[in-house]
C-alpha cells in the first residue's frame, strides 16, 4: 500500500515537472514574440514575460533538487532553470545598454542572450524527452 502511494506521488511529481517545463517553453515563445514590440508603448510585456520565466526557473531549480529523476534528467532540468533565470538578468542588462545608447555592449549582451536561448531549448528538449514516470 505504501509503495502505491509513493509511486502515485512520483508520477504526479513527474507530470507536474513536465507541465512546468512545457508552460515555461510557451512563455518563452510569448516573450520572443513580444520582442517585436520593443520600440512601442507595449514593451512592458517583455518585462512581464521575462519575470515569469525567472520565477518559473527558480521554481524549476527548487523542484529539480526534490526530484526523483535520473541524474541526466536532473542535469537538463537544472540547465533549463539556470538559463531561464539568466535570461532575465541579461535581458535587463540588454535593455539598459539599449536605452543608454551603448550599442557595442548591447550587441555583446544580445550575443549572450542568443547562447542562453540555445541552452534554454536544449534544456527543454532534453528534459521533456528524459522525464519519465517511475516504473
Amino acid at each position: 500500500m505504501a509503495e502505491k502511494t509513493h509511486q502515485k506521488r512520483s508520477d504526479d511529481y513527474s507530470t507536474r515537472i513536465r507541465i512546468t517545463v512545457s508552460a515555461l517553453a510557451v512563455i518563452y515563445v510569448m516573450a520572443f514574440l513580444s520582442g517585436f514590440l520593443q520600440d512601442t508603448k507595449y514593451n512592458f510585456f517583455n518585462y512581464i514575460f521575462f519575470s515569469l520565466l525567472f520565477i518559473g526557473g527558480i521554481g524549476l531549480m527548487i523542484g529539480t533538487v526534490k526530484s526523483t529523476q535520473s541524474s541526466t534528467t536532473r542535469g537538463f532540468l537544472f540547465l533549463r532553470g539556470i538559463s531561464t533565470t539568466l535570461l532575465l538578468i541579461f535581458g535587463i542588462g540588454y535593455e539598459r545598454f539599449r536605452l543608454g545608447g551603448h550599442h557595442d555592449l548591447e550587441a555583446s549582451v544580445e550575443g549572450l542572450l542568443y547562447w542562453l536561448t540555445l541552452l534554454f531549448w536544449v534544456g527543454v528538449i532534453g528534459s521533456l524527452i528524459l522525464i519519465r514516470r517511475q516504473p
